[in-house]
């Protein structure tokens, strides 16, 4: 270490940042001499299609597109990206595209609301009077633009929320609502002459934003819950309820559990595999299998052996809150597969043990996955005037409620349905 006043006489020379070169251009794929040492490759490519849409000697062709398409599809802060042909280059005095998006809500009895959700102007190309330029004064016959679609919105209230996606929800009834969020491309076209004409060519768009599990479904997850619970238990979620009576003293109430995997996230082609398990004392668990009532001493009267209904099945519901007004609907989205599991409860007496009822269980597997015709996932957006939220739904209900203490029962388990498996490449 240099003496205090040595060191202060010392100038320190830093290099000039002029000096120092920027940093090189990275990208994903190799050049001449790279290698890649580590890549993850996409399970689900990139569309490489185009979809076009002609109006007039307009012609507008959006890219990155699956084959086929009849509405382009985008995702999460997706860009639209195209090129807008003219047949007519010269007639053109300015080009611009607009991406829009609205959120039109109404509840039965005329209550309704409109919110814009995204709201983007581009001038692709205008003619300038003032360049000398002749070569510019007239409009090229191809003009590529993008547009890139917004991560959030504002309300009326200056609150923001994440951008929903396309949906449109049309109920009537006392209690019915109409929910629609809708997006669409438009190009204008301003023509040269004094009395200005407009050409106008829109295009619907779907906004789509993917998503996925943060962690991957255990595709090993066999049906064995008595096995799986005890070696992995932190991969099932449990949800317990009370199957109640309508004479606890005569007919005892009886515990329900369900059991799913414990991420409570899915894609909507996941197959759910559950669990279904009902605990109690015999006497009670038999009026779940048989129509008609056990005497007190335990023995059946007149019993005829029924299957009780068990459903397992997934719900969409959307609610629209509009001046103190509500509305809202419940949608099924998929039901379940459900598989008793043996052994079944046998026509015998109810044994007891110091006077205390023996209790038993039932069982029953399954899985459940969504429709086909399911196309968007909604991972829960809740906005101030619209909620849109999933659930896996438990209903039990014995084989004869009319003549069942037990009554019907249901709980729905909140669950997130998103569009790609946890597997799949995370682009948008």
């Amino acid at each position: 270490m240099l003496p205090l006043d040595t060191a202060s006489l010392v100038q320190l020379q830093l290099p000039s940042y002029n000096s120092i070169f920027p940093p090189p251009t990275y990208s994903s794929d190799p050049v001449c001499g790279e290698q890649s040492i580590q890549l993850t490759r996409r399970t689900r490519p990139r569309p490489a299609g185009t979809f076009a849409q002609r109006f007039g000697s307009i012609t507008v062709l959006l890219t990155d597109q699956e084959e086929g398409v009849s509405i382009p599809v985008y995702g999460r802060q997706s860009a639209v990206k195209g090129i807008i042909n003219l047949d007519l280059p010269e007639a053109a005095r300015e080009v611009k595209v607009k991406l829009h998006g609205h959120m039109d809500l109404v509840i039965s009895g005329g209550t309704s609301q409109n919110t814009i959700l995204a709201d983007y102007v581009y001038t692709v190309w205008r003619h300038n009077q003032d360049t000398s330029d002749q070569g510019s004064a007239t409009c090229p016959s191809k003009l590529p633009f993008t547009c890139m679609f917004p991560s959030t919105f504002k309300d009326s209230m200056g609150r923001e929320y994440p951008l929903p996606p396309s949906m449109q929800a049309a109920y009537p009834g006392s209690s019915g609502l109409y929910a629609n969020c809708t997006y669409r491309l438009t190009v204008n076209i301003v023509k040269r002459g004094f009395f200005a004409q407009v050409k106008k060519l829109v295009i619907p768009l779907h906004y789509y934003p993917r998503t996925r599990p943060l962690m991957l479904m255990n595709s090993n997850t066999t049906l064995d819950l008595f096995s799986d619970v005890k070696i992995s238990p932190e991969e099932w979620y449990q949800t317990m309820i009370v199957v109640q009576s309508r004479e606890p003293t005569v007919t005892p109430p009886v515990q329900c559990s369900l059991f799913i995997p414990s991420i409570k996230v899915f894609a909507l082609s996941d197959a759910i595999h559950f669990h279904v398990q009902i605990t109690g004392p015999l006497f009670s668990l038999r009026q779940l299998v048989y129509s008609k009532l056990y005497k007190s001493t335990g023995s059946p009267h007149a019993s005829a052996k029924l299957a009780p209904k068990i459903r397992v099945y997934l719900m969409r519901q959307i609610v629209v809150n509009l001046g103190g007004q509500r509305g809202w609907k419940n949608i099924t989205l998929g039901e379940g597969i459900v598989s008793p599991r043996p052994p079944p409860i046998v026509n015998s007496s109810i044994p007891a043990f110091d006077g205390q009822p023996v209790e038993d269980s039932l069982d029953w597997e399954g899985k459940v996955r969504c429709d086909e015709d399911v196309t968007c996932g909604t991972p829960g957006f809740i906005t101030r005037h619209l909620t849109v939220q999933d659930f896996l739904v438990l209903s039990v209900s014995p084989a004869d409620p009319t003549k069942s203490n037990l009554m019907s029962t249901q709980v729905p388990v909140a669950i997130k349905l998103v569009t790609n498996r946890a597997e799949a490449w995370r682009e948008d």
